[in-house]
């Protein structure tokens, strides 16, 4: 199948978004990411993919531990400035407003936030498939920021 077809073909799966962080060698460092569901409740496991060509997965290896914060309908911004290859980790995280209380950097406004280790990967082709294991999270409200067709979307959540 032609690789552009293939990517408007799933595009048309709605998704939320997420950028996962992580520290290492005492620098912060973070990827949008759209791939990300859950694997399993009991022990409780996330799936991620990344591209191999990304350099997020090189301090994500040597780390192994990771935050995942779902992004929310006020973070469009955000969720573009860690998918623009050509910034910096440094520029990525300049200025931008965090949490306390978490070890890696968990963003204000966020919907939520997963604290997990690494427990597998494979090989998917282009991408590295992870599989974490959440150790545990937090939940903050608000609205999901989504991705469809090439373009954000928000929903407020039923009542």
């Amino acid at each position: 199948m032609d690789k552009t077809d293939f990517r408007q073909l799933c595009g048309r799966f709605a998704t939320g978004i997420t950028v996962l962080t992580t520290t290492h060698n005492g620098q912060h460092h973070g990827i949008t990411i759209n791939s990300f569901t859950s694997v399993s409740i009991v022990p409780p496991l996330v799936l991620f993919c990344i591209n191999k060509q990304a350099r997020f997965n090189a301090p994500l290896i040597a780390n192994t531990q990771l935050t995942i914060n779902i992004l929310s309908d006020k973070q469009q911004d955000i969720s573009n400035r860690f998918a623009n290859p050509s910034l910096s980790p440094e520029e990525r995280f300049k200025d931008l407003a965090l949490k306390s209380g978490h070890e890696y950097p968990v963003f204000v406004d966020s919907l939520a936030c997963l604290e997990t280790k690494l427990h597998a990967t494979h090989d998917g082709g282009d991408h590295w498939i992870y599989i974490a294991e959440v150790s545990k999270g937090s939940v903050f409200g608000g609205s999901p920021l989504l991705y469809n067709a090439g373009s954000y979307a928000s929903v407020a959540p039923n009542s």
